[in-house]
């Protein structure tokens, strides 16, 4: 669980870092199943099996329900929590950045479109093999700052949205250096992104994003969600379980 100060620290900057939240024991299982898939080679990012992994995994379902981990995310979103997105990130060497953006308003299925993104280092992250940055306090107000289609392609897109550089400071960002089994979260309208990779050192992370079941969820045909804890109002989410 977050301490009172921790959960302040979010309020005010979008963002908080929780050191050494995830054991091995979760953490290996993860590892495993990157190794098994970082090489599989796929057209459209559904088949792209290190996306969404837990609806069928274990492994990665067990990372996502860690208990120690929900208190966490319970502390920022309140009791009752919705499981929406899971990706593992696998920034190789050489790996490109990841444009500054704000995840809101990627999701166009969610309304309210206010989350928490829990962001677990498989490995150590440092500014010289491209470690999350982020603009402390760009979540204010939770708006959504314009960003847009870019021709240059970034580690998750070929033609990612990026924000504008009139409508943030970069030389404000805070580089989120992290070791293997921190965890940092970070509110859906903070402004953040990475540089390349210009190391001989992976950088993977699995990114999990959670909401309140009072968010309304469009339900399509490829995505799925997970009441996770705690209970959901009659609103028309739907709900599935684990390997369903």
């Amino acid at each position: 669980m977050l301490t009172e100060d921790q959960v302040r620290d979010y309020v005010e900057h979008g963002f908080v870092t929780v050191p050494n939240l995830m054991p091995e024991s979760v953490l290996a299982p993860v590892e495993a199943y990157l190794l098994r898939n970082q090489d599989v080679t796929w057209s459209h990012k559904n088949d792209d099996p290190l996306r969404e992994a837990h609806y069928r995994h274990r492994e990665v379902w067990d990372a996502c329900t860690f208990p120690p981990l929900l208190d966490c995310v319970e502390a920022l979103l309140g009791p009752n929590l919705v499981l929406l997105y899971a990706h593992i990130l696998n920034k190789r060497p050489g790996g490109l950045r990841v444009a500054w953006h704000q995840d809101g308003p990627y999701w166009g299925r969610v309304e309210p479109k206010i989350a928490v993104t829990a962001w677990v280092a498989l490995d150590d992250s440092t500014p010289e093999n491209g470690c999350m940055r982020v603009i402390p306090g760009s979540h204010s107000g939770h708006r959504d700052l314009g960003q847009r289609p870019v021709a240059e392609p970034d580690l998750i897109q070929s033609q990612p949205f990026e924000l504008p550089a009139e409508v943030f400071d970069p030389s404000r960002a805070v580089d989120l250096s992290m070791r293997r089994g921190d965890v940092s979260f970070h509110d859906s309208y903070l402004v953040h992104g990475s540089e390349p990779n210009r190391s001989d050192r992976r950088r993977a992370a699995l990114t999990i994003r959670y909401v309140p079941p009072s968010t309304r969820i469009t339900h399509t045909s490829d995505r799925r969600q997970f009441l996770v804890r705690g209970e959901a109002p009659e609103n028309g989410n739907v709900y599935f379980e684990f390997g369903a």
